[in-house]
């Protein structure tokens, strides 16, 4: 959200000031304003700060950024971010922001996205040595977002209302100068709606209708981050605003080279995992529901150690009467999950070669020679891997779990073993026969598919079916050991 990756900016911003715990100062003021412009720029109007009091009336406005905007037929206007800042002592301040927000960018004459925030309460306390928050607390009310596209003559409207979404955080510093957080979110009930509009001279009834309304009675994330080096990152962001032109950046690109080093790995793990709940979206073929819709990410940083983990998962999906034909009703998922993990990439090296050899007054930075370093570098084995775990997919008629590793070879045929069992083998036969004994084509083809696995497959202890899947070097596949090609009587894999 837009709003928040600018109030997080804003919030940063006050790093360099100094906290003497006494009555606010216009000398004081104006040393805070000072230290805000090495990240926010010195243009004039963009920030303000004013004694109040005990405290600090600090106000961040993007407006004369944006009027030297030039894009034809480009409008924007932001509200600026007025925060409240008041000195704890030992580096620290109690940061604060209230009251409604408001934001519309359009361009190209076409699209747009506005913004409304009726009511939004903020506080948290910010430590100057890691540049980030140890507490963050928000509450936000009656989030109104409405985007407009248009491509190719066809204009999307999409209008999604939030009733409320809260979070808190929480921020441990380390002795190596970065810091370890976590934080969770709640979002209360959320709808969207989206309508799209054929381009002019669309013939009624040509395009089939593609309007939606998705509903969620609300939803919670928890994220944490390890080794999170805000200090440095705000370094580097400061070193980018005191140079405005590439003249300026080529030339002290060695100082940018020990900055982006500096803040190296940006960050050490990151992991964040969240669900929507009671989720419904009515379309022209009906409604669609699910219980729960979720997923979760990790990533490592800029590390030797290079790994990204994906997973989505929805369960209690119902779907529209008369979707699919009755004998395959049963046999459409009503969970599933996705879960794998990529590794045995190194994601420091290439970065290395690019701090070592770019020459950002050439164009591209980096010569032929430089760019043919940069896989090895990512792939020192010149494989990466994929391991799936606890995959699922299952109806109500059968279950399938499914397990595996895959070897991404850069140079030649990806390998692997993967485990895929199967409960409910017989009854979904059974359902497949209905359709395939009423001349369903579909189940005609499923059948044959379904007889030619269970005459592959092994039968484990609680009568579930396994099938040992293997992808060996000369591409060859293996099922338990088994050649399914010779078995059918054609010809070896080569």
């Amino acid at each position: 959200m837009r709003y928040s990756r600018l109030l997080a900016t804003g919030l940063f911003l006050i790093s360099a000031s100094t906290t003497a715990l006494a009555a606010a100062t216009a000398d004081e003021a104006a040393r805070i304003r000072t230290a805000i412009q090495v990240y926010a720029g010195a243009e004039p109007g963009v920030v303000d700060v004013k004694p109040s009091g005990d405290d600090y009336i600090i106000t961040l406005d993007p407006a004369p950024y944006l009027a030297k905007v030039k894009a034809p037929n480009f409008s924007a206007k932001i509200d600026a971010v007025v925060l409240t800042a008041r000195p704890k002592g030992d580096g620290q301040w109690d940061v604060s922001q209230t009251g409604p927000y408001n934001f519309n960018v359009a361009f190209d004459g076409q699209n747009s996205i506005d913004g409304k925030i009726a009511a939004n309460e903020w506080k948290g306390v910010f430590d100057e040595g890691v540049a980030s928050f140890l507490t963050s607390d928000f509450s936000l009310k009656n989030i109104v977002i409405t985007q407009i596209l248009s491509e190719s003559g066809m204009k999307t409207t999409s209008v999604s209302t939030i009733e409320s979404w809260s979070g808190s955080s929480t921020g441990k510093p380390r002795a190596d100068g970065a810091i370890d957080a976590t934080g969770t979110n709640t979002l209360g009930p959320t709808t969207v709606v989206s309508t799209m509009e054929p381009p002019p001279g669309t013939a009624p009834g040509s395009m089939p209708p593609l309007d939606y309304t998705a509903t969620a009675a609300g939803g919670d994330t928890t994220s944490t981050v390890t080794g999170f080096r805000s200090k440095a990152i705000l370094d580097l962001v400061a070193w980018f605003v005191a140079r405005p032109s590439q003249e300026l950046i080529v030339r002290d690109q060695a100082q940018l080279k020990e900055k982006i080093a500096a803040a190296l790995p940006l960050w050490e793990e990151l992991d964040s995992n969240g669900a929507y709940k009671t989720v419904n979206i009515k379309t022209a073929l009906g409604d669609f529901s699910m219980a729960t819709v979720g997923g979760g990410v990790a990533m490592s940083g800029v590390t030797e150690a290079g790994k990204l983990r994906e997973a989505i998962n929805f369960s209690g999906l119902t779907i529209p009467p008369g979707l699919v034909p009755p004998w395959s009703s049963d046999l459409v998922p009503h969970t599933f999950k996705l879960d794998f993990t990529v590794s045995g990439v190194n994601m420091k090296a290439p970065v290395d070669v690019m701090l070592a050899e770019a020459d950002f007054a050439k164009d591209p930075p980096l010569s032929p020679e430089s760019q043919l370093k940069l896989l090895p570098a990512f792939a020192p084995n010149g494989t990466m891997n994929v391991n799936f775990t606890g995959g699922e997919i299952t109806s109500a008629t059968n279950s399938i779990s499914y397990d595996g590793d895959l070897l991404v070879n850069f140079t030649g045929i990806p390998t692997g073993k993967f485990n895929i069992r199967m409960k409910g083998m017989e009854e979904t036969i059974a359902k497949v026969q209905v359709g395939a004994t009423a001349a369903d084509q579909m189940a005609q083809q499923a059948m044959g598919t379904l007889v030619a696995a269970k005459g592959l497959a092994k039968t484990e202890a609680d009568g579930s079916l396994l099938w040992v899947v293997e992808i060996l070097p000369d591409s060859k596949i293996l099922i338990n050991g088994v050649d399914p090609m010779s078995m059918m009587g054609g010809a070896p894999q080569q």
